[in-house]
């Protein structure tokens, strides 16, 4: 009687288990082909975070839903996601890795990642206790939805931590560009934070508007997390106090002029690469029980104030008694985030590869006993300069837009990013190098103003 009760209680027991290694075993064939959609999903994730719907493929309902989270995280790490087509307007992703070889060059890695229990597990969590919110049969199986959220920045540490992902610096070459966040000039107007003249006053801003500060912390930590140096607005604005910067008219000995704008010194003391601009709104939906924030980033190349990169959007609806700016704000950039990282990566890229580019003018003093047409070893100074410039760029590359007996004028003048020293290259440091030539060979005496860091002039005649 006993062996029959052992037999009725051991045989069902072990169906089931073989059920479930069955299960597993197309699961992990399922896995090999990776049969899976990737979408952005309507939520408010956690810092370093993402939500998204998975869609899974198996003739077994249930394989399909055993592999959801498997699939999530590697859709993260090798394919992205598009931006929803919908009304929600979501944004999309690009792939933690682009690199369409990395997962056969990562093959052993990568096979461990993704075991039964491997790692991968860490990274994600299903909602909705991983009961699926959509079932479908397609021909002669299924299509199972869940919503999923995936630690997408530790699962990005873990793998450059592996050696799998390339850090930043690495992708750089060690030179990562550093980053101030302020606040756009539109935020500015709208916030009546402006000067005399219509410039935007920073200091107003920093000082008397109760949330910018938390607003610059919360989207400095986005640009921190990715691994930019940063340059925090409120010190720079204080260094800047300090140095008692707000003088901004300089005088040769004699008497002569150049103007420096308050932006303009700024940027010399931050010395950061790109500035990018922030502004948002924050408008009041559903009969103003929620709200939405809209926001606009601008990425701006300090030495040329060209646009570099951008990005706007709109969060998720939160309601009114739950709106905190920085959460708002991060929500609401998070998804565009590695986009807008993406850009300036590949515009310091190119800076790296290509040069960036200065504006510098050339003037002479009235105290200057002749002009730029004056003769030096047979050759007048002009043409001397512009020999000068065209051997100190990178592959000779600058155009003369304005050449006279008093003045000229050089733009796209293209420089490398650092000297032989290994030490940032701006407009003031490089023209240097034109000040000791002349001083040097000719005996000529002149002197630098700088209009921020990619622009500067060359005064000949007065020091």
């Amino acid at each position: 009687m006993k062996r029959y009760f052992l037999l009725a209680i051991l045989l069902p027991l072990t169906a089931m288990i073989w059920a479930q290694a069955v299960a597993k075993n197309k699961a992990n064939k399922d896995t090999r082909h990776w049969r899976y959609e990737l979408q952005p999903a309507v939520g408010q994730a956690q810092q370093g975070c993402v939500i998204v719907r998975v869609w899974s493929y198996s003739k077994n309902a249930t394989v399909a839903t055993a592999q959801a989270a498997k699939n999530a995280v590697h859709g993260i790490i090798f394919t992205g996601y598009a931006p929803s087509a919908d009304a929600q307007r979501l944004p999309g992703r690009k792939p933690l890795i682009d690199d369409p070889d990395a997962e056969d060059k990562f093959e052993t890695y990568f096979t461990d990642f993704f075991a039964d229990g491997g790692l991968y597990q860490r990274y994600v969590s299903l909602i909705g206790n991983g009961v699926p919110d959509q079932v479908m049969k397609v021909g002669k199986e299924y299509k199972v939805g869940l919503i999923v959220t995936v630690m997408v920045d530790e699962l990005r540490q873990r793998l450059e931590t592996d050696g799998v992902l390339k850090k930043m610096d690495e992708i750089m070459e060690g030179k990562v560009p550093t980053i101030m966040v302020v606040p756009s000039d539109q935020w500015c107007k709208q916030n009546k934070f402006v000067t005399a003249d219509g410039q935007p006053d920073y200091m107003a801003a920093v000082t008397t508007h109760p949330e910018l500060l938390q607003a610059i912390a919360q989207v400095n930590t986005l640009f921190a997390d990715r691994g930019f140096p940063l340059k925090n607005l409120e010190s720079q604005l204080k260094t800047l106090k300090t140095q008692h910067a707000e003088d901004v008219m300089t005088s040769s000995k004699t008497g002569a002029e150049i103007m420096e704008s308050p932006i303009d010194q700024l940027k010399n003391v931050a010395h950061a690469d790109i500035w990018v601009k922030m502004g948002w709104t924050i408008n009041s939906v559903a009969g103003g029980s929620q709200k939405t924030l809209s926001f606009v980033l601008q990425g701006l190349d300090a030495y040329s104030d060209k646009q570099v990169a951008g990005a706007t959007g709109t969060g998720q609806p939160v309601y009114s008694s739950q709106a905190q700016l920085p959460l708002m704000l991060e929500s609401a950039i998070l998804g565009h985030i590695n986009s807008f990282a993406d850009q300036l990566i590949t515009h310091f890229t190119d800076l790296q590869k290509n040069g960036r580019e200065l504006v510098i003018r050339v003037r002479v003093f009235d105290d200057f006993d002749g002009d730029l047409e004056s003769d030096y070893d047979g050759e007048e100074l002009g043409v001397l300069i512009e020999e000068w410039i065209a051997d100190n760029t990178v592959r000779g590359k600058f155009n003369t837009s304005v050449a006279t007996a008093n003045q000229m004028l050089f733009e796209n003048v293209t420089v490398p990013m650092q000297n032989d020293r290994g030490r940032d290259l701006d407009a003031r440091t490089w023209l240097r190098g034109l000040q000791r030539y002349l001083q040097q060979r000719y005996g000529i005496e002149s002197k630098i103003m700088t209009q921020g860091l990619g622009a500067a002039t060359l005064v000949i005649g007065g020091k």
